[in-house]
């Protein structure tokens, strides 16, 4: 019998409340069906400016999770824009209301040409060329953007904390997609570099401690263009020496970075070599400085396309749509593939460049593990007893994000920023030798 009661209660109560969900289900129909075409509409707006369009094959996203994860991506586009808009006040107010123009253009030279139509900013002491000067190390900044987007005037904040920090900073722009590839890219990279080496005694910068610095896809730029440049440079001599019996040096020929040097001493010395190297080479780079970067294209592509982003992300355009130019563009596949360099090559221990690389933990948009790989690759191609020549570090953040590594250097006048601190002291102890 209470078996009975029980149904029978079951039955009434869903006899009774089937209506009523049968009307909320019609009055929110108009709604979610509003819904529907937004997320839809605001993913094919979405694949309309990024996507390949002129592809033959391209068609717009119609599955729900495909639609999901556009509309996820782009909310989090937004919401960083959002969350940029206190740096964006903070750099109006450090630009116009504490420093002005007048003392602006005494720190910072703007838009000198570099490389055709291509621009860098320098950010210096305010009084260049004194004579007993010490030259500061210099850093070269490649900001990053997914290879398609990006602008100089965006780093200025971040530039600034690095001067005052005692450092001669240079930020090119480069061309980028859709009007650069890869290779394209690397040249405007590359010349940046020989126009800071050729141009440092101009701004107080020492051309014998030249770093470039790269977040997210300038990582990849900077890592492919100055380690290619160094296993190109050994194969060079390479050639030129392999019919002569040398002698490998008995310590490394790279510069004593604690010896202090002002523009008298080094003006001679720079101006000697101050020509284009045989075969067009870079200058010799001191370091190489890494946050959130992109090592393994191939890997890249598999996790851009389980974010959804792969058809949204200008990086397998840049890069040649094939296996073989992912590879030709991947600096772990060139340490790789010149691993007999790293055993055999006296030369290579001294051109190769010290390296720091960065990355946070809460990274979702570059995997930590592109970091990682990297960094344990290049720590099984040296050899036990030459590990002790080179300097290669690895630092993570538990609490960053992707560009949380940049955006802690950009001063935010609402909020103090804890992990600028230990940003900057990691920066420090990388560049400044003589004070470790």
């Amino acid at each position: 019998m209470p078996l009975i009661r029980s149904n029978t209660l079951y039955v009434s109560t869903s006899l009774f409340f089937l209506p009523i969900l049968v009307l909320l289900l019609v009055i929110s129909l108009p709604f979610l069906s509003f819904i529907t075409a937004v997320l839809y509409l605001n993913a094919w707006f979405t694949y309309y400016l990024h996507a390949r369009t002129e592809h033959p094959n391209f068609k717009l996203p119609l599955h729900p999770s495909s639609v999901l994860k556009i509309n996820r991506i782009s909310l989090t586009f937004y919401l960083g824009w959002v969350t940029c808009i206190p740096l964006i006040v903070s750099y109006l107010y450090w630009r116009f209301w504490e420093l002005g123009s007048k003392r602006f253009n005494q720190i910072v030279s703007l838009n000198i040409p570099y490389h055709g139509h291509c621009k860098l900013d320098v950010y210096h002491p305010e009084k260049l060329r004194e004579r007993n000067r010490l030259l500061l190390p210099i850093i070269v900044f490649i900001y990053g953007g997914g290879w398609g987007t990006g602008s100089k005037l965006f780093y200025s904040t971040l530039a600034n904390t690095l001067r005052e920090s005692g450092y001669l900073v240079i930020v090119p722009d480069y061309r980028k997609y859709p009007e650069a590839k890869a290779n394209e890219m690397y040249k405007d990279i590359r010349e940046a570099i020989k126009w800071a080496y050729k141009h440092a005694l101009e701004f107080n910068g020492d051309p014998e401690q030249i770093f470039v610095m790269g977040h997210s896809a300038g990582s990849q730029l900077a890592t492919q263009v100055v380690l290619s440049d160094v296993i190109e440079q050994v194969k060079y001599d390479q050639d030129i020496h392999s019919d002569h019996s040398t002698t490998p040096p008995e310590m490394s020929e790279k510069h004593d970075p604690t010896m202090e040097k002002k523009i008298d001493f080094v003006y001679e010395h720079h101006t000697m070599f101050s020509k284009e190297k045989p075969n067009d080479f870079l200058p010799l780079v001191e370091g190489l400085l890494l946050f959130s970067g992109v090592y393994d294209v191939a890997a890249h592509y598999i996790h851009e396309t389980s974010r959804g982003v792969e058809e949204l992300s200008a990086m397998a355009r840049v890069m040649g749509l094939s296996e073989e130019g992912y590879q030709a563009n991947s600096p772990l596949h060139l340490i790789e593939k010149n691993a007999s360099l790293f055993s055999e090559s006296e030369e290579l221990v001294d051109l190769w460049p010290r390296m720091l690389f960065v990355h946070g933990q809460l990274d979702t948009t570059v995997g930590v593990d592109q970091s990682a790989n990297i960094f344990n690759a290049l720590g099984k191609l040296f050899p036990p007893d030459r590990r002790e020549e080179i300097d290669v570090r690895m630092r993570l953040y538990k609490h960053m994000a992707h560009v949380d590594p940049v955006l802690c250097l950009m001063p935010n006048i609402f909020k103090e920023n804890d992990e600028k601190r230990l940003i900057m002291r990691d920066i420090q102890e990388f560049i400044d030798m003589a004070s470790q």
